[in-house]
């Protein structure tokens, strides 16, 4: 792998970004998707810029929708409805995700904007579904004016050249109105379903006026054009016709109520005759030439748009399919993200679950070690203690004088007084990797051949033990994690970092079953120990057999070395030195606790 450290390694990361969102983060496979509780991202291991800030905004947008969105939520079967929902939906969840997490922002600006570039991302042209310039425009606009994604305003400009063309010119005034509503009038899933509705309602209601209008145009211009008889001679010669500007005069005064849309009308016959301004659609003319004006290009004092067939536009609008619809963004990201076959690491970071818990076993087991555990810790403790305290260091001044080195003075040693100097505390964190294979649960011997039963619960007590001891030492910080879980791909989480040993006690009731997925467990604790603040990270592994892949553990073990977290091999009945550079081997499990125990106060004191 090109990044030879874990620090920006894709499924630490990956892993590390969900924990801070508060969601379950997975990473296998080749496919991004989620299902409404964790998000699934590919197997990637390379080091492409790109590909990482697409899985960093995709992954942020996910982590929104989990946190705040609502899945029981219907939406009948209109495909817009369901559409537009989502748009606000989308812009009110990542607002609310930038309240807790502000760096979110950039991580989603820099997708929109790589998207932008590549031509992913465009804007709606006046021949597009009616449904498309509709979702287009509150998409883009709310992701420009509420979220700050400046890069869009030009899209969204030509988008509203589009709108204006499509729709009635009250319908984009009163739609500008209501998205203002975005996001503070917007609390939930259910309210943003609601400001859909009455766009809806709103876009109907302004097509149904616009019907009306075109309806009542035409008798009012055949009034305009055909006069009352008693009025105009409709005897009269063409020739004559020059002539009857009295006449004319008439008209116009039975028509003054009706001058300023004649005016608006004129206005808008001649724009659209100019063939040196638009020779190719001269009907468009007033919304192009008043959308692109570079004095105002949002004017709002354009003329109406006439749409020859209102309700034809709308019920196209409204039997919109999800073809008739751009790709949602992110569904598009999700596509982005994926891989080919041949691209996908075999190094996959495994899920961490929760095992079957056993309060009744977990407590019998905790009293079973506490009398040892404290034996443990008080040793421990004694010893970390001893190195911490202040020892004293000879001066040539001081307030305390030694008397055991008065007698150097005649020799022109003047360094006869005491100094204390302070000596660092442990701050480590050490991680716990337990074997759970099948193998851990044959049953062995001591050294005596006395059968002793299998190593699976004899190691699950010296795990239990360790991890309380170390739970009372300052300065560090355990956890521990069994391997496999469910299936190989996954891990049992014993006990998280910061969690209190006595409330997980439960979950050291396991049984051994499974294969050695050891480089998926060492991805999983080394993702565990890079989360925590301790500058000294340590990883022990205790296992009785060979990793199921032994290139790929090797690999991901000098990783967590070049990322400085030390890796200690615990080899039950076998060796594992050709795996760790600290390593033990325990062949007589009787002594298991107490080798465990010289093994710690090394790696502890080393410092």
């Amino acid at each position: 792998m090109k990044n030879r450290t874990l620090h920006n390694a894709f499924p630490i990361v990956a892993a590390a970004i969900g924990n801070r969102f508060g969601v379950k983060v997975s990473v296998g496979g080749d496919q991004a998707y989620t299902d409404g509780k964790s998000i699934q991202l590919p197997a990637y291991e390379g080091d492409d810029p790109d590909y990482q800030d697409v899985a960093w905004g995709l992954l942020a947008h996910e982590a929104a929708h989990i946190r705040y969105s609502d899945f029981t939520l219907r939406f009948g079967h209109s495909v817009l409805r369901r559409r537009l929902c989502n748009a606000i939906e989308d812009v009110r969840i990542e607002h609310e995700l930038a309240k807790d997490f502000p760096g979110t922002r950039l991580t989603i600006r820099t997708v929109i904007e790589k998207m932008i570039a590549k031509g992913d991302f465009v804007a709606s042209k006046i021949d597009d579904h009616p449904a498309n310039i509709l979702y287009s425009y509150v998409l883009k606009s709310l992701r420009a004016s509420v979220l700050g994604q400046s890069a869009l305003r030009p899209l969204v400009e030509e988008t509203e050249i589009a709108l204006k063309a499509t729709f009635p010119n009250g319908a984009v005034t009163r739609l500008k109105g209501l998205l203002s509503e975005v996001p503070e009038g917007l609390y939930s899933e259910s309210d943003c379903l609601h400001l859909t509705d009455r766009i809806l309602t709103m876009i109907e209601q302004e097509f149904e006026q616009q019907q009306q209008r075109n309806q009542a145009q035409p008798s009012a211009d055949d009034e305009a054009m055909h006069p009352e008889p008693d009025e105009t001679d409709q005897d009269a010669d063409s020739e004559d016709s020059d002539d009857s500007n009295g006449k004319d005069s008439e008209d116009d005064t039975e028509s003054d109520e009706r001058l300023p849309n004649d005016t608006d009308d004129v206005s808008s016959s001649e724009s659209g005759g100019n063939d040196a301004s638009n020779p190719e659609n001269p009907d468009e003319e007033p919304t192009t030439s008043s959308d692109s004006a570079p004095s105002n290009p949002q004017d709002e004092d354009v003329e109406n748009t006439e749409i020859p067939d209102p309700m034809g536009v709308l019920q196209t609008l409204l039997s919109a399919e999800d073809g008739d619809i751009e790709q949602d963004l992110f569904e598009s990201l999700k596509s982005a993200l994926s891989l080919a076959t041949e691209d996908v690491s075999e190094l996959l970071m495994p899920s961490g679950h929760e095992p079957r818990m056993d309060e009744q076993a977990g407590a019998f087991l905790l009293r079973k070690v506490q009398s040892e555990s404290g034996k443990i810790r008080a040793a421990l403790q004694g010893l970390v203690q001893s190195q911490t305290l202040n020892r004293p260091q000879h001066a040539c001044r001081g307030r305390r004088m030694d008397g055991k080195r008065l007698h150097r003075l005649p020799l022109g040693e003047i360094r006869v007084f005491q100094r204390q100097q302070a000596k660092a505390a442990p701050n480590t964190a050490i991680h716990l990797l337990l074997d759970k294979s099948e193998s851990m649960g044959y049953q062995v011997t001591d050294s005596q051949g006395q059968p002793m039963g299998s190593r699976m619960p004899i190691a699950l007590e010296a795990t239990l033990a360790l991890a309380l001891a170390f739970e009372g030492i300052p300065g560090v910080n355990p956890g521990v994690t069994a391997f496999p879980g469910r299936q190989d791909d996954s891990v049992f989480r014993l006990l998280d970092h910061g969690q209190r040993v006595n409330a997980r006690a439960s979950a050291f009731s396991l049984t051994a079953t499974g294969s050695t997925p050891m480089t998926e467990a060492i991805w999983f604790g080394a993702a565990s120990l890079l989360r925590c603040r301790e500058p000294r990270k340590v990883l022990m592994v205790m296992t009785d057999g060979q990793p199921n892949d032994t290139l790929s553990t090797l690999e991901l073990l000098q990783r967590c070395r070049d990322s400085g977290i030390e890796t200690v091999g615990v080899g039950l009945g076998l060796d594992v030195s050709h795996l760790f550079p600290i390593a033990i081997t325990i062949n007589d499990l009787s002594g298991l606790r107490a080798q465990l125990f010289e093994l710690s106060k090394a790696v502890l004191l080393v410092a």
